[in-house]
């Protein structure tokens, strides 16, 4: 799916004179992040835990519904965004429930009406003061549209499908050393297509197990400093591989250093390269080996402006094709860039930029997509807030259609 609902902001909010309201940010803390106790979420309390329900409803106009590159068709879509968070509110250990939903219905074009929804219940538990363990389980509903990555094939429909998983961790720092070591699952189950004629096409052949085991290691060379190296083995197992057609099982590895950094709580994040490789059972389909690098960064510009940065390079699966062949994989490096700014203490501006390239591994093409925008929340008081912002985004590629696509929305969010 295009990334519509990606919100973005002028940078020229920066220039604007800083709030004498402002108190100061406390280590760690983002403009986002900071506390804002006059129209914070109070929820409703049920012994230690905090209800906090949600409700977002308003429209977005799409400028290029299909993704097309000529004879573009526009159209105005109606949100709803229900969410519900369950936190705990203990002094050790931690439980948190978070359900929300993605609910879109176009005016003209209804086939393209989708409802997404997502629930994660995760918990930790602090064995001792410097040893924890903690467990997460997940199951979304999701759905690939027009101009997704990953679609196969032409669709009159979004193809939905299910993604169900969990993840447990054990972390202990003894003291300058650190470890984590994490397993997880995740599974992908794709309901049928519909193509241009209403017959249903199966994609069963796309359902997967994927699977990751992870350790990290750390030594803090200095307060606010640690290096670190990690090595993961990851796996994909296919369930239905059609009769006659080869394997698309692969496993792989990846092993990296680098280095996360806290100073003084203005400047966090962290940053890591090093080398991966996936490799395929059957012949056919093209091996990939080369670096990995990653990194993130929080950076508290003043108390009332923040900029965030991320870069990461990844090997994703696919079953795109071009001409007869099939694609093993895609390598996807990603590069963005936010600044998020407090114009007043209940009006936040924020600006995102996004640049993404996806190099096909077995075929020959690449697709660059840029991403612009802005937009800015308006905190009306302790139960209402007013949402609305602008993005762009483009895509350029050497074997599919190009398209450019222009999104304006706006929404109205109520809370308890």
């Amino acid at each position: 799916m295009k990334t519509k609902l990606l919100a973005v902001s002028a940078l020229a909010a920066a220039c604007v004179t800083a709030a004498a309201s402002a108190q100061d940010l406390e280590r760690g803390e983002t403009v986002l992040t900071r506390p804002r106790p006059e129209v914070e979420q109070l929820g409703v309390r049920a012994g230690g835990f905090r209800i906090l329900p949600r409700m977002e409803v308003g429209g977005t106009y799409d400028s290029n519904v299909f993704a097309t590159d000529s004879a573009t068709k526009d159209d105005f879509i109606t949100v709803i965004r229900p969410e519900l968070d369950v936190r705990s509110d203990w002094n050790n250990h931690a439980l948190n429930f978070r359900a929300s939903g993605d609910l879109a219905r176009y005016s003209q074009y209804k086939t393209q009406d989708f409802n997404d929804f997502a629930t994660n219940l995760n918990g930790r538990v602090d064995v001792l003061r410097d040893v924890q363990v903690g467990a997460e389980a997940f199951f979304r509903r999701e759905h690939e549209g027009a101009g997704d990555a990953d679609l196969i094939g032409t669709f009159t429909r979004p193809v939905v499908y299910y993604v169900t998983g969990g993840e447990a961790y054990y972390a202990h720092r003894f003291g300058r050393f650190s470890t984590r070591l994490t397993g997880n699952g995740t599974y992908y189950n794709y309901e049928n297509g519909t193509d241009a004629t209403g017959r249903s096409v199966s994609q069963d052949y796309r359902d997967r197990w994927d699977t990751r085991g992870a350790l990290r290691l750390g030594y803090q060379v200095a307060e606010g400093y640690e290096a670190f190296i990690q090595g993961a083995l990851v796996k994909s197992h296919y369930n239905h591989t059609p009769a006659g057609s080869p394997s698309r099982d692969s496993d792989g590895y990846e092993v990296v250093g680098g280095a996360a950094f806290d100073l003084t709580g203005l400047l966090t994040g962290e940053v890591f390269a090093g080398y991966m490789e996936r490799s395929y059972d059957t012949a056919i389909y093209k091996d990939f080996s080369g670096f990995t690098v990653g990194g993130r960064l929080n950076w508290s510009v003043t108390q009332l402006t923040t900029v965030t940065g991320q870069a990461s390079r990844q090997v994703r699966d696919t079953l795109v094709y071009q001409n007869g062949r099939v694609a093993s994989s895609y390598t996807r490096t990603l590069v963005a860039l936010g600044v998020d700014h407090e114009l007043l203490r209940s009006l936040l501006l924020n600006g995102r930029a996004q640049y993404r390239t996806d190099d096909y591994n077995g075929i020959s093409r690449t697709d660059d997509v840029y991403t612009l925008g802005a937009g800015a929340t308006y905190q009306v008081n302790r139960y209402l807030s007013v949402t609305g912002g602008y993005t762009y985004e483009k895509r350029s590629s050497d074997a599919i259609n190009d398209y450019k696509d222009n999104l304006v929305y706006l929404r109205l969010g109520a809370q308890l």
